[in-house]
């Protein structure tokens, strides 16, 4: 009898001692994400100045040099310091020449995998700045579709 009791008694005291625990537990992870509902988020810095506008140009579509049968769609944006929507359109047209140009001397294994596309869109956006005097400071390739 006595032991049977003694186990009744341990019982009790487990139950109690898990549910003290689980009270504690749960009053905490209420105050942690009442806390973190509270806290702003650090804002993300910008790698542009305020002055920076985000152009997209018009899709441009072309042959490419090899195989002669292979098409190419890209459409882009780019990013400009502050200028008058009349010398952003100008530089756009002279920006998309210069894509045009470059495709088609390109081949398609020029753009195969992810080197490859890095490697584009590294050249066009040199292009770009060389073209706009470094008014332009990245070409952005939104969609590129090589058929």
């Amino acid at each position: 009898m006595r032991l049977i009791a003694a186990i009744v008694v341990l019982t009790l005291v487990a139950i109690g001692a898990g549910a003290l625990a689980g009270l504690h537990l749960f009053a905490t992870a209420e105050r942690v994400a009442d806390a973190k509902k509270g806290a702003t988020p650090p804002p993300i810095a910008s790698s542009y100045s305020g002055s920076a506008r985000l152009r997209k140009l018009s899709p441009i579509v072309t042959n490419l040099a090899a195989p002669a049968n292979n098409w190419a769609r890209v459409e882009a944006s780019m990013v400009t310091d502050s200028m008058s929507d009349e010398d952003a359109g100008i530089l756009a047209a002279h920006i998309s020449e210069d894509i045009v140009t470059y495709l088609r001397s390109a081949s398609v294994t020029q753009f195969e995998g992810t080197r490859g596309l890095q490697h584009l869109r590294d050249d066009l956006s040199e292009r770009a700045s060389i073209r706009s005097s470094g008014k332009v400071r990245e070409l952005i390739i939104e969609t590129l579709v090589i058929q």
